[in-house]
């Protein structure tokens, strides 16, 4: 092999690992880490067991967490829709028209009031001029 030859050689090497340099990187870190943790697989193994175990006991109170507001969404929305229909019914006694402003109104009066029936009903006499019975 003559100088020219392995000159070449050693360019095309290095304008490679200059432009493909995370190929070695990673086979490196790869081989380190075999060496350093090739004694003893089972407390790596646990690790993760453990890690998968947390990792389901996360999605599980998530999940719950999620059932929850669904039920508590479609309370809220039942409530609203109840309260719409009884508005509905009074104003249409008044020959009224519930506009979109008034149903906001309505929606933000039950988001925010829906757990306390008297103060919903207090609110919505105060805001439409009559009272909601049950």
């Amino acid at each position: 092999m003559s100088w020219l030859t392995f000159k070449l050689c050693v360019e095309k090497s290095f304008l490679w690992l200059k432009t493909y340099w995370h190929f070695p990187v990673v086979v490196i870190y790869t081989l380190v880490l075999w060496l350093v943790f090739r004694k003893d697989g089972s407390a790596a193994i646990g690790a993760l067991e453990i890690r998968s175990d947390s990792y389901k006991k996360q999605i599980d109170v998530i999940n719950t967490l999620h059932k929850t507001e669904l039920k508590k969404k479609e309370e809220i929305n039942k409530v609203f829709n109840e309260t719409i229909e009884k508005i509905d019914v009074q104003i249409k006694k008044r020959n009224e028209v519930l506009d979109r402003d008034k149903k906001k109104r309505v929606k933000e009066i039950v988001e925010n009031h829906s757990d306390n029936p008297e103060e919903l009903a207090k609110l919505v006499k105060e805001s439409f001029g009559f009272e909601i019975v049950e």
